[in-house]
């Protein structure tokens, strides 16, 4: 296999970590897929359509030129690139460009559509803007040459991306893109694992700038290892999402992850309770009248958090509105105010038996409000009912220590 020399793809290669988080997805991809054949067939072209554009938009921040601010890109991303007036008439033709080619891959997949040289040539024009000759001949045989491994499909998939962007680095004979930027490996890593019954990728410049370094690593494992733990991170946010997609019921009952809500929330409560006493003491340092304060509340008390639980929800790719056990971290300090909020919100409806422990942070001061933490898709902890707390704690206090501690920097940065 001249084109992925140098790879060792089989699952037992990786670190033990990595295999466990593939273990991890495997089990959300069994709900996933149970929930995918209850939604009604019509609701998927214009939700996954919704995604696709906020991949296209994320590669472009990732490689430096946004075509929209945030809130513009969001509207963009929920009404289509026609919306606002926000781009110019070129700009608004190549990200229709790019739509169309996701889309007829991903309908390509559903199908079983041969991937034919001439088909991924007129992929490649409409991701790249420019003909290449060859490439749809190179990337049919990187196609080739992966089915024929035996591996996960996320491995498979990363195969496939490096194998990509080696062919349009030997077509072009030009320097390659920066790590990540580029749409057609993106591309052709998500053809394979939706032909094998995953959800497509989508990006999210925070995670790819954290996990693809602009300088590439020295060798090819180290790679593949690096592309396998993001891509892995992308598909459970977007399987999460998916299954907050509104679907039949199946008549089960989510008591049991009800149960498992109620047993993490009151953990995160000790814990936040725990962490109180020493931030308190840090904060008088700088002021003696601040206060650190831990509130909480069911899905009965919104607290008047609803609106932030619900931004959390976005970020972390849900559907709003979902039962929700919050714990909320206050601090004031001289004239600033910092609101941590993490939460416990069951994904989906009717109940799919999954859980996403989101978080947000705003800090208040006489210059306004602003978001402190800058969270991903990914800076989410999902959890499954047949879980039990005791074994997925560690990464639920992983979160909330994280993200407390960029909160805090965040608000002495804004004191100073």
């Amino acid at each position: 296999m001249s084109s992925l020399r140098g790879f060792e793809p089989a699952p037992d290669r990786l670190p033990h970590d990595l295999r466990v988080r593939l273990v991890e997805l495997d089990r959300l991809r069994e709900v996933w897929t149970g929930h995918q054949r209850r939604r009604p067939s019509h609701q998927w072209s214009g939700n996954r359509a919704r995604l696709l554009r906020r991949h296209i938009l994320e590669l472009r921040t990732l490689a430096g030129h946004p075509p929209a601010a945030s809130e513009a890109a969001e509207r963009l991303v929920n009404d289509g690139f026609d919306s606002g007036g926000f781009l110019s008439p070129e700009e608004r033709e190549r990200l229709h460009a790019e739509e169309r080619a996701l889309a007829s891959l991903t309908e390509a997949s559903r199908t079983g559509r041969e991937m034919t040289p001439a088909y991924l040539d007129d992929i490649v024009h409409s991701l790249t803007g420019r003909s290449v000759p060859g490439l749809g001949d190179r990337l049919t045989g990187c196609l080739a040459e992966a089915t024929a491994v035996w591996t996960h499909p996320v491995i498979r998939a990363a195969l496939v991306y490096l194998c990509a962007e080696q062919a349009l680095l030997a077509a072009e004979g030009a320097a390659p893109l920066p790590p990540g930027t580029g749409p057609l490996p993106w591309a052709m890593a998500s053809l394979v694992l939706m032909r094998a019954n995953h959800p497509p990728l989508i990006a999210d410049h925070r995670p790819v700038s954290v996990r693809l370094p602009r300088q590439r690593a020295p060798l090819p494992q180290d790679r593949l290892v690096a592309l396998v733990r993001l891509f892995a991170e992308l598909q459970i946010a977007v399987m999460r999402g998916e299954l907050s997609w509104t679907a039949v019921d199946d008549g089960e009952s989510g008591e049991h992850c009800q149960t498992l809500a109620r047993a993490t929330y009151r953990r995160l409560l000790e814990h936040l309770r725990q962490r109180a006493p020493a931030l308190s003491m840090v904060l008088r340092e700088l002021d003696p009248d601040s206060r650190v304060r831990v509130t909480f509340g069911d899905p009965a008390d919104a607290g008047g958090h609803r609106a932030r639980m619900d931004l959390a929800a976005d970020r972390a790719l849900l559907a709003r509105g979902g039962p929700s056990w919050w714990v909320c971290l206050e601090a004031d300090c001289t004239d600033t105010t910092l609101r941590l909020l993490l939460s416990v919100q069951e994904v989906g409806t009717p109940a799919t038996g999954v859980l996403a422990v989101t978080a947000d942070a705003l800090v208040d001061s006489p210059g306004g409000s602003e978001d402190a933490l800058d969270l991903a898709p990914t800076d989410c902890v999902t959890l499954l009912s047949t879980d039990s707390v005791d074994e997925r704690w560690p990464e639920v206090a992983a979160l909330a220590d994280e993200t407390v501690s960029r909160a805090v920097d965040r608000l002495t940065s804004v004191m100073a």
